[in-house]
């Protein structure tokens, strides 16, 4: 472990003397995320294992590289899991992917986000250095904001080593159920249930059906099934993974597909693309050959965000263009991570 440890230090400091830049992969997984980079691969694969689990504790620390399905599978035989439902793309996806992409599944809405489980991250910066940054429980704060800098950052601001998550345990039981809606009522309807004591755990809306996962002891799932009407879909858990991994039939197209992350009351103009809802309604997927520039200005507007998940322009505006001062505040945080900005330069924003 020192040894790599050694190793990536050796590379980065090498990058900053040759005034080059590195290109951060793991299992390959999420490379055609972000805008595409070149520089020298920087291979984080074998950097792999388990460092600590209690699950009494509820936390897990685990090596970047450490395959995402064995994380899973090992929290599971202990009856707990990532509550965030990480997607596993493939089955080379990595644990330090999951947190450098900072997306969730769909559980999120309902749970919580990625840096919502993220207590520590260990990491070395732009300079070779080796930072570590909060703990093993929630009530340790120190440094824990800078390891919520790292979640979603697209190891622009460091290597990441090793995490710390908290877990959580597996609901005793789960069902999923739908509904044919309209677009309106089905909405109205997640609004609705988000705002009772309902143990909703995911929500999806194809424009056609809304499917819903209602997680909890079996007889209050079952009570709450036939209050609400809906009708018992037996699919489900082929269904959720499908959507967390992103494969189900709609991502599979040539055409660009924009993820919008929006407020719940948002109605974003969607014309005659296809489109999936989910998130309760904060989570917008669309497939459209529209203009970028129609997409960021519209989440803008509605208060929110538009990112070019898949297809073309990767060398163009990938996430939603920030605010001046925003980008201010961004190149304050390369220039102290990555001053010689060697550390995927330009895969988020091609002045970070």
């Amino acid at each position: 472990m020192v040894e790599k440890i050694a190793l990536i230090k050796e590379q980065v400091l090498e990058a900053i003397e040759n005034a080059s830049s590195l290109n951060i992969i793991a299992g390959g997984s999420k490379e055609f995320l972000g805008r595409k980079i070149t520089g020298t691969p920087l291979e984080m694969g074998r950097y792999q294992g388990i460092i600590n689990y209690e699950p009494s504790e509820l936390f897990i620390t685990v090596k970047a590289g450490t395959l995402l399905g064995e994380i899973i599978q090992v929290l599971a035989e202990r009856g707990q899991m990532l509550a965030f439902e990480p997607p596993q793309f493939t089955e080379k996806t990595t644990v330090g992917g999951v947190v450098a992409t900072g997306l969730s599944g769909p559980r999120r809405a309902y749970t919580g986000s990625v840096r919502d489980y993220v207590l520590g991250i260990h990491c070395i910066n732009g300079l070779g250095q080796d930072l570590s940054f909060g703990g093993q429980v929630m009530k340790n704060v120190a440094g824990y904001d800078l390891s919520r800098v790292m979640t979603g950052s697209y190891g622009t601001l460091g290597v990441i080593l090793d995490v710390t998550f908290k877990v959580m345990p597996i609901p005793e039981f789960e069902l999923t159920c739908f509904c044919e809606l309209s677009r309106k009522d089905a909405l109205t309807k997640m609004y609705e249930l988000s705002c009772k004591p309902f143990p909703v755990s995911a929500s999806c809306y194809d424009g056609e059906k809304l499917y819903l996962r209602i997680s909890g002891y079996r007889d209050t799932v079952k009570t709450i099934l036939t209050g609400i009407g809906f009708e018992e879909y037996l699919n489900g858990d082929q269904f959720w993974r499908n959507l967390r991994d992103f494969r189900s039939s709609f991502f599979n197209t040539d055409k660009n597909i924009w993820r919008l992350s929006l407020p719940v009351t948002a109605k974003p103009e969607i014309g005659d693309d296809q489109y999936l809802i989910d998130w309760g309604g904060a989570q917008y997927w669309i497939k459209s050959d529209r203009p970028a520039n129609e997409f960021f200005k519209m989440a803008e507007e509605l208060g929110g965000n538009a990112t070019l998940f898949k297809g073309t322009g990767h060398n163009e505006n990938i996430f939603q263009p920030l605010q001046e001062d925003m980008m201010i505040i961004q190149q304050g945080l390369k220039r102290a991570f990555d001053p010689h900005s060697v550390l995927n330069p330009g895969k988020m924003y091609a002045a970070i």
